[in-house]
């Protein structure tokens, strides 16, 4: 695996996190379907145990990951983060031949609030992904949850359920009944609508988990959750594979 940070902003500290992996020899394929992940942190910080955990569980079911750390802090306001996103994205498909990704088979992984970005990313991108993963997602930008880009005078951040039209891309839920901080009304709101305008969705809530289990592994859980809540990660892969085809030695099927 190669793997690489490059700056996208240098006065906002935007950066993408590069991981790719090889094709073709004892592989056979020519390309990867890739995964872009938007780890949480209320607009404020990025969280790293939503980052390159993320990332490497999706390369070792044979994606090329990505992390975006995006706009963040007293400097973030709306389109900020998206607008990171939009060069992510545009970079990633400029260099799809480089770097050994299938275009037409990228998705988008969003915790919290990195969730709420990737939900805007599946509605109002200029550049939609092909299907995204939203964990714990924030749907309703309420200023106790994203106090520093809903700052008196900063633009209003849109809300992704009012958003979802036919060109939204399919999405998969996870997410804990007993999340305190970002109520599990959100994900339920935003399936609502993707139900509504005939978008399929799959959704896993689970009993317990809180609200920052990641890929609930026990090097980076810090809440309380049921033994199925890690799940989550295998059923999205597996439910990605529903959407791309399953990646094989002679490419998809």
């Amino acid at each position: 695996m190669k793997t690489e940070v490059i700056t996208l902003n240098k006065e906002r500290n935007v950066t993408l996190t590069v991981c790719v992996q090889d094709i073709g020899g004892e592989y056979g394929f020519q390309v990867r379907p890739a995964v872009l992940v938007i780890p949480g942190g209320s607009y404020l910080m990025c969280s790293d145990r939503e980052a390159e955990p993320v990332a490497l569980a999706y390369a070792c079911a044979g994606y090329q990951t990505f992390v975006l750390r995006y706009t963040v802090g007293d400097i973030c306001a709306w389109p900020m983060p998206l607008e990171d996103y939009e060069a992510a994205m545009a970079l990633i498909h400029k260099n799809a031949e480089i770097w050994h990704v299938d275009p037409d088979r990228i998705a988008v992984v969003g915790f919290s609030a990195g969730g709420h970005l990737a939900a805007c990313t599946a509605t109002i991108a200029r550049q939609k992904p092909a299907a995204a993963v939203l964990v714990y997602p924030v749907i309703f930008p309420v200023a106790s949850i994203l106090p520093a880009i809903m700052a008196e005078g900063k633009p209003e951040l849109p809300a992704p359920h009012q958003c979802v039209d036919s060109t939204t891309c399919p999405c998969f839920f996870a997410a804990a009944r007993d999340d305190k901080t970002v109520d599990v009304k959100n994900a339920l709101a935003m399936q609502q609508a993707l139900l509504e305008h005939g978008i399929p969705f799959e959704s896993h809530i689970y009993a317990r988990g809180g609200h920052g289990f990641s890929t609930a592994a026990s090097h980076v859980l810090r809440t309380a959750a049921c033994a199925r809540t890690k799940n989550w990660v295998d059923d999205s892969i597996g439910w990605l594979e529903e959407q791309f085809g399953v990646l094989t030695y002679e490419g998809f099927r």
